[in-house]
């Protein structure tokens, strides 16, 4: 059930399928989990400033069940991070990622909760 969100002042036109297509592929991988739970919403065209300039900037949050952790967030982040300043042009120092580890009995999905579909 991994979500990535991203909000940034980056223009809504730079935002393709093939950027959301391919940043799916890339939580997936990272995470190790089915493309089928991943999710990613980015918001553009965000008013937003980071050091007191508008040059292209974000503030994201990775959700996750499991997955998460000090090792694995250095790796997650990389990535993430590598990915989006050469596809979106926001360079490392301009964009914060929040990681979030959730219980499995916290997050929603068809009518029940991951906690029940992965049967713990």
């Amino acid at each position: 059930m991994p979500v990535f969100q991203l909000f940034t002042n980056v223009p809504k036109e730079k935002i393709t399928p093939q950027i959301l297509t391919e940043l799916t592929k890339v939580l997936s991988t990272v995470l190790g989990k089915p493309q089928d739970y991943c999710m990613v919403h980015i918001a553009p065209d965000q008013l937003m400033s980071f050091g007191g300039s508008t040059a292209p900037c974000g503030a994201a949050r990775l959700t996750s069940v499991g997955k998460l952790g000090v090792q694995e967030n250095k790796n997650h982040a990389k990535q993430f991070y590598e990915y989006l300043e050469k596809h979106l042009g926001i360079p490392g120092d301009r964009m914060y990622i929040e990681f979030t580890d959730k219980e499995s009995s916290e997050i929603g999905y068809k009518g029940t909760t991951f906690h029940e579909i992965l049967g713990h």
